[in-house]
């Protein structure tokens, strides 16, 4: 690469540039330019040139450049540009520490521009220091002219518009077939093996129906041994760091308890570590899943294979030329309807295009999408004619495919994506996270916005449109990664100035302006107490490297290393401690001293004490103080962080500010207290106009008067998308008051989600009652105990989801509920009504659309409740139905109407009913507990979705059912497969469920008169061909188990929980492939079974796995 340099983030050596043409006409005054003439006189010859700068930026910036002294007039370039925003962000903090103090009027201390500069901004060094900036900048730019030439032969290749775009095409797999087949024929044999996996595999339906457990984990070069045994037994996201605490050998059993005995699934992406001792590790803890358990690995390291696997692994060669064009083709032109001639064109070129490409999906995806934006033949033209495609400078299987996408970004999306690589290989990129980075650096200008968006809008625009063209990939955590040969290209397009160092020993750059450390040594202090251009500094140890091998006092050397680092790296804007294991608990004072901080990450760490001067850090815009504990005290003037957008910590650190209010740019508050003392009441949140997502008001009876509630301007909060108001439980209403209070509490139109709790007036508020919140989605009204006549909720247009919980003064809910409307409840897909215990009467509407879309209706514990509508519900998914009042008239006419049910749940419910099922033919869950008079009208046969029955207390269920002469032979359930019952079923099973031989789990729960299995009880368990799972449990009189069990063959899992009347096993024994026999709580089996000498012993001596009141008897 000698001889060849990138350009890269030299556009914002033309941002500077404007800033610094900007500080002079706004800062200094006509009557006093003479006093600085040779800075105006050198900005006024700077801004003639800055279109012919901007022009020779926009020509080379993303290529590579052959020339060496071209390469280092952009390096010279950009440095000068970096410095001179270095000092004009010393201005502006100067600025901003006036406005904390109160100074902002500039005629309050000086009276002439010059008292002005001189006074607040600008002190006789830094006069100096720009004359010096800008006489760099003027040599530089003298070059223009030349170094303009030599860049206009590529201008040809620079597209003049550019079309962002968050389209994304959809993922089609071609010419994987053979290769797939043969993986699902592995995973679906039912044989021990491990083999390589193609992502398409995972998502197979054959696949999902085979395994009970399925779980992905992207581990790239970071195979941590119990960071995966985590991600493998929960769903865990690199935010909470749970693994910290957790010992290995406590997690390692974890996992082999949650897999023991269960067929899974398990994928381990992207392995690079070739030792096989990690390996053998997670190993040990998988090997008590079900026979057919599978893990499956993806590498591109052979070696990795072969240490990993056990069956033959399954090499992905490059694809058939005809497949790379099928995929190429569709990631360019797809389906677009184009001119017949343009597409023939577009094909030919095209097909040279993949024809350069090697066969690299990847390549296929990123240039595919880049082309598919512009279907314009002189652009693809321009495409195939690069000379990125002869150029050396992409290395280590970096293809100038991928370099070509990269260098058809625009400038700023450049240097967004070359930031990446500050992160590590495998790496699991936080969007929210990386933007606010972006954001630090001044990657995303506010000349960009448009409209109402932000900052962080834009960048979640450029995140976006990265994904879009497969620089980041997502993932199963709703995460992101990036492909190895993506990182290793932004590696190389900012070589020289982002750097992951592995090894102390390693010559670090001069040029390095973000870091990011893998190992932390003393003895290296020194070297990188010399960096004076650091702008990011990360912390992120290697899990086996020595930053985890501190001595006991490790904390105290880390300490003094980062205050080491501290002082010296005066300008850095982006320090990140969150993967900071050392255990320091405070801060060094030094971070006070960086006037251009804007990022600080000390979440998860053990830090609970912020320095005394750090609301000096006028600049900060993201503080995260997220912990497992609370901080007891913070600063005095936190609220001086007037730049601060995102603080993220817990209610009661946030308490801690006094004066919050002062925080004007803060964009989440996730909880705010309201006080009577003066700093936290509730007119705190008047001027925090930019809150965004969710905001909770707690101690809303604190607020004194309806003034003082609209004080708050929630209101003015656009971007507030959801709000809870909270008031103290078990305080005295203040009547009328709250009603006045919650009336000033409104919110904006905008607002999604309200929740409103404890609420002691009786009325609802009038912008509830006016309608004058279009846009709810989501509302939730909970113990508002005098709250007895609802609002018109069924005018709102898009409300989704609405809960009533504990609301002991509404009786009747009718017209009111509804509202004068059309349509009622147009949107509603979810209602749910629970412990409404005064609540009688639900009465209907003549309207003639009432609830539409309505999916879902939950009734718990309203036990009062006589009269419920019958409406025309043919969207009815999921009826819950728990602890209610008499509705015996009307729901039996509801189970006969709610044809697409999908889910029923009937439980406490004594009234005497009868209802018919026959016509819920979609119906695939089903539960009927504890429901004493209940009467079923031609048993569950016509059922033939349903796959969930579970009945429990229901004794009088078969009381309308006449006996049958022979058994019920018509499989009527034939799509069941788990059933779980009482004696309510078994009395009489053939009239009930007849023959269901697709049942795989059965459990008897609480038979308290069962004793033995009738002769049609025994027929009936014979037919169940496909039962793997038996349980019998709280059976107490049962003496024996059905005495003919052995002949079902199916049966590989057998569970005897609390039947203390078993005296022996069946004297035939036990299924010959039973591989899991559980005994708890059965004192005379449990002798019976004992090892070795156990009477029935004999009987079980070749299960593999034997428990017997939680102690492993067998493991075979």
């Amino acid at each position: 690469m000698a001889g060849v340099g990138m350009s890269v983030g030299d556009w914002f050596a033309t941002y500077v540039m404007e800033k610094l043409v900007d500080f002079a006409s706004s800062r200094l005054a006509d009557a006093h330019r003479d006093v600085f003439s040779v800075v105006d006189e050198k900005l006024k010859e700077m801004e003639g040139r800055l279109p012919r700068i901007h022009a020779a930026i926009h020509a080379a910036e993303g290529r590579p450049i052959r020339d060496p002294a071209l390469a280092s007039w952009m390096r010279q370039l950009k440095d000068a540009a970096f410095e001179a925003d270095d000092l004009l962000d010393e201005l502006d903090y100067r600025q901003l520490e006036a406005r904390v103090q109160d100074r902002s009027k500039v005629s309050a201390f000086a009276s002439s521009s010059l008292r002005f500069l001189k006074n607040l901004f600008v002190s006789d060094d830094e006069l100096r220091r720009l004359k010096n900036i800008l006489g760099d900048l003027d040599k530089i730019s003298l070059e223009i002219n030349q170094r303009k030439a030599e860049l206009e032969e590529y201008n040809h290749a620079r597209h003049q518009s550019r079309e962002t775009s968050s389209f994304s095409t959809q993922e089609v797999v071609f010419g994987r077939d053979k290769e797939r087949d043969l993986i699902l024929e592995i995973l679906l044999s039912a044989r021990d093996g491990k083999t390589t996996l193609a992502q398409l595999v995972y998502s197979d339906q054959r696949v999902a129906q085979h395994f009970e457990l399925r779980k992905w984990v992207y581990v790239s070069d970071n195979f941590d041994v119990k960071r995966i045994a985590m991600e493998l037994e929960t769903n865990v996201t690199s935010d909470s760091h749970p693994f910290r605490d957790a010992s290995l050998d406590a997690q390692l059993s974890k996992l082999r308890d949650a897999t023991a005995n269960k067929r899974f699934l398990f994928v381990l992406d992207d392995v690079w570590d070739e030792t096989e001792s990690s390996w053998t590790k997670l190993r040990s803890a998988l090997t008590f899943g079900s026979k057919g358990s599978t893990i499956l690995i993806t590498t591109q390291s052979p070696l990795v294979a072969e240490i990993m696997g056990t069956v033959k692994h399954i090499k992905l060669e490059l694809l058939e030329e005809d497949d790379y064009w099928r995929l190429f083709e569709h990631c360019s032109l797809g389906d677009k309807e184009i001119d017949l001639d343009l597409r023939r064109k577009l094909e030919l070129l095209g097909q040279q295009i993949a024809k350069k490409m090697h066969g690299l999906p990847l390549a296929a995806k990123t240039v595919g999408s880049m082309l598919r934006c512009r279907l314009e033949e002189q652009y693809w033209k321009a495409i195939q004619e690069s000379e990125w495609w002869e150029h050396d400078f992409v290395v280590d299987n970096i293809l100038p495919s991928l370099g070509l996408s990269y260098q058809h970004l625009s400038s700023n999306y450049k240097q967004c994506f070359a930031y990446t690589s500050i992160f590590p290989k495998g790496h699991m990129f936080n969007k929210e996270r990386l933007v606010q980075m972006w954001i630090a650096q001044g990657f995303i200008q506010e000349k960009t916005l448009r409209g109402r968006m932000t900052l962080e809008d834009i960048g979640s625009q450029i995140f976006d449109e990265l994904t879009s063209r497969y620089f980041f990939m997502r993932t199963v955590n709703d995460r992101y990664v990036m492909h190895d040969l993506i990182r290793e290209l932004a590696v190389c397009v900012s070589i020289d100035e982002c750097l992951v160092l592995h090894d102390e020993h390693v010559k670090i750059p001069a040029t390095v302006c973000h870091l990011t450390l893998r190992v932390v040594k003393m003895n290296a202090l020194p070297e990188l107490r010399k960096l004076q251009k650091m702008r990011t500094l990360i912390f992120y140890p290697e899990y086996d490297s020595e930053f985890l091998l501190l001595p006991r006092d490790g904390s105290k050397e880390f300490f003094k290393f980062l205050e080491g680092l501290l002082e010296d790296m005066k300008i850095l804007r982006v320090i990140d401690l969150s993967q900071d294991r050392s255990g320091i608990n405070k801060l060094p004072d030094a971070i006070c001293d960086l006037p251009h901080l804007r990022y600080l990450d000390v979440s998860w760490t053990k830090i609970k004490q912020l320095p005394k001067g750090f609301p000096k850090l006028y600049h900060l815009q993201v503080l995260n103080l997220k912990r497992r504990g609370t901080f007891s005290i913070l600063p005095q003037g936190m609220n001086r962080l007037i730049k601060l957008r995102h603080l993220y910590a817990d209610a009661n650190t946030i308490s801690l500010i006094h004066g919050i209010g002062k925080l004007t740019e803060l964009q989440e508050l996730e909880e705010f207290h309201v006080s009577n003392k003066r700093g936290r009441q509730i007119e705190e949140l008047k001027d925090l106009r930019y809150l965004r997502r969710r905001l909770t008001i707690q101690d809303i009876q604190n607020v004194e008067s309806k003034e003082e509630a609209v004080g708050a301007n929630l209101d003015d909060k656009e971007n507030l998308h959801e709000l809870m108001l909270n008031r103290k439980p078990d305080i005295r209403s203040q009547g009328d008051k709250e009603k006045e209070i919650l009336d000033g509490l409104q919110p904006h139109h905008n607002l999604k989600s309200l929740e409103i709790h404890h609420y002691g007036g009786m009325k609802s508020p009038s912008w509830l009652e006016n309608n004058q919140i279009t846009n709810l989605e989501f509302v939730y009204l909970n113990k508002c105990a005098r709250w007895d006549i609802l609002p018109p909720l069924g005018k709102l247009p898009f409300l989704k989801n609405l809960v009533f919980n504990m609301m002991p003064s509404i009786r009747r809910i009718g017209s009111e509920f509804y509202g004068d409307t059309d349509t009622v409840f147009p949107s509603l897909e979810k209602l749910t009504f629970n412990q409404l215990n005064e609540w009688e009467e639900w009465s209907g509407t003549d309207k003639k659309s009432v609830f539409p879309r309505l999916s879902e209706i939950k009734i718990q514990d309203c036990v009062k409740l006589r009269q419920i509508p019958l409406l025309p519900l043919g969207s009815m998914g999921n009826l819950r139905i728990q602890n209610c009042g008499d509705i015996s008239s009307t729901l039996p006419r509801y189970l006969l109407h709610l044809t697409s049910l999908v889910d029923l749940l009937l439980e406490n419910y004594p009234h005497r009913v009868s209802v018919c099922l026959s016509n819920l033919t979609t119906l695939k869950n089903l539960e009927l507990c504890n429901c004493l008079e209940l009467m079923l009208l031609g048993g569950f046969q016509s059922l033939v979705n349903l796959k969930y029955l579970r009945v429990s207390k229901c004794p009088k269920l078969n009381e309308s059912s006449q006996p049958l002469e022979e058994p019920y032979v018509e499989e009527g359930l034939r799509s069941l497969s788990h059933l779980d019952t009482d004696e309510s079923i078994i009395n009489h099973v053939w009239v009930t469920v007849g023959r269901t031989q697709t049942v795989k789990s059965l459990i008897f729960t609480n038979c308290e008169h069962l004793k033995n299995f009738e002769p049609e009880q025994e027929e009936w368990f014979q037919q169940l061909t496909s039962l793997q799972e038996l349980h019998f449990v709280s059976c107490p009189n049962l003496q024996r188990l059905p005495a003919n069990l052995e002949t079902v063959f199916s049966i590989r899992k057998l569970t005897i929980t609390h039947c203390p009347s078993i005296d022996s096993l069946p004297e035939n024994g036990l299924p010959i492939l039973l591989k899991e026999l559980k005994i708890y709580g059965c004192r005379k089996l449990k002798d019976r079974c004992q090892k070795d000498d156990g009477p029935d012993w004999p009987k079980i001596a070749l299960i593999p796995y034997i428990v017997i009141d939680s102690e492993v008897i067998q493991m075979l």
